[in-house]
């Protein structure tokens, strides 16, 4: 009885404090539900926050279409050097794996995407280009700066040639961001974007029930 009024009060004095209920007029049960609904209401809207990096694949034969979604902020420091003339690049470590039960994970494909972007005074527009491993793989140029970083945010998507094309089912891709900016006097330390993100090739999708599948009524 003791450890319930204790647990009673310590609700109390937390609804007390953060909603400005009254100790007196409220219940451990309404407490203990009003607790949970707290508790729900933060895990719906953390999952409704979007990963910070987002890797979206499509696998052909013997290659994976990869593209990649920053939905973070660039750095201040980063965006005042886009206009003037500095190149700004966010580099995407790519690393494809293939899981093994008694070993370590098998490395199948390893390299960086580079998505740079450099302002033009001549032309008073924005060069963007797309790297994987230094070999430039596609080129625009855009009018405005937020074009710009929407280029280096979400870049056009890569494919990555895989030698040694194992079971999809067992492949996954590791990615991370970086920050990095430099100009023709200086180079700017890289800054970290993302932590490794991990995603599966195949995306197991849950199993529906059809009409079919369910179970038949008794009968009688």
């Amino acid at each position: 009885m003791r450890d319930e009024r204790l647990t009673l009060k310590m609700l109390q004095g937390v609804n007390a404090r953060f909603l400005g209920f009254c100790p007196a007029s409220i219940g451990l049960g309404d407490s203990i539900w009003l607790m949970f609904s707290l508790f729900s209401l933060a895990v719906a809207t953390a999952m409704l926050v979007p990963a910070p990096l987002a890797i979206h694949i499509s696998p052909e034969h013997q290659a994976l279409e990869v593209r990649v979604e920053l939905n973070l902020e660039l750095p201040e420091v980063f965006i005042n050097a886009l206009p003037s003339g500095g190149v700004v690049r966010v580099v995407y470590p790519l690393r494809v794996r293939s899981k093994r039960s008694f070993w370590w994970d098998g490395r199948v494909w390893r390299g960086e995407m580079t998505s740079q972007a450099t302002f033009d005074p001549i032309t008073g527009r924005y060069r963007c280009e797309l790297l994987l491993d230094e070999i430039v793989v596609a080129s625009s140029e855009v009018d405005s700066m937020s074009d710009a970083v929407l280029w280096l945010k979400a870049p056009p998507s890569v494919r990555l040639v895989l030698s040694d094309f194992k079971k999809l089912d067992r492949l996954y891709i590791r990615a991370r961001a970086i920050f990095s900016t430099s100009t023709t006097w200086l180079v700017f330390p890289d800054r970290e974007g993302t932590e490794w993100v991990r995603v599966p090739v195949i995306q197991k999708e849950p199993e529906t029930e059809t009409v079919e599948d369910a179970a038949p009524a008794p009968s009688g």
